[in-house]
């Protein structure tokens, strides 16, 4: 097995720990300053963590509820399969997030973006609730985490003259322009197989 494999296959099982760690470090590097920018961007790749967590490993199954309920495939790791959702987890979220948090004025933006993202993912899951009326992997930390940080978030910057309201709603069409390269991963070879099969 190799390395990629590896991650691909295990990643979520180190999550509770990085969880922790994540929010301990957090706690010691920011109590004196928990709004800034740093700050904040720090707290959201620790709640991604506790997010994933719910998605991936406990209760977990996400994958396979997104291959049953939105592409209806018999198949519980296609067309979300493992290696996509490490690819996207990994690479899409916490790199981003980590970027932003290390160099917070530069990557300003980056780390902004990501925080509109990451408020649309966390109404996509109560709307996928609402539509399927069935519980979906992700979703209790979605309306305990997501929507009340990411919203605090934006109302904070605002309040302190550090975003417009034209520039949070420009934001929030980037989160949703962000999904786009998520969905499309999966979205396309879905696609190209069905059409190969008409």
């Amino acid at each position: 097995m190799g390395l990629l494999t590896f991650i691909a296959n295990n990643w979520q099982r180190a999550l509770p720990a990085m969880a922790v760690a994540g929010a301990i470090a957090w706690l010691a590097a920011f109590h004196a300053d928990p709004v800034s920018d740093r700050a904040l961007f720090a707290a959201l790749l620790v709640i991604y963590m506790v997010h994933q967590t719910e998605e991936h490993l406990w209760p977990g199954g996400f994958r396979q509820f997104t291959n049953a309920h939105l592409f209806k495939s018999p198949n519980p790791d296609w067309p979300v399969d493992i290696d996509g959702v490490a690819l996207v987890n990994i690479v899409y979220v916490w790199v981003p997030l980590a970027l932003a948090a290390i160099w917070p004025h530069e990557l300003r933006w980056i780390g902004l973006g990501w925080v509109a993202l990451t408020l649309v993912n966390g109404i996509i899951h109560v709307v996928t609730t609402l539509r399927f009326r069935v519980y979906n992997p992700g979703l209790i930390t979605s309306i305990v985490l997501f929507l009340p940080f990411t919203i605090y978030v934006l109302a904070h910057e605002t309040a302190i003259g550090a975003l417009s309201g034209g520039e949070v709603a420009l934001l929030l069409v980037a989160g949703v322009l962000l999904h786009i390269p998520v969905a499309a991963l999966f979205v396309v070879p879905y696609l190209h197989r069905r059409h190969a099969h008409a």
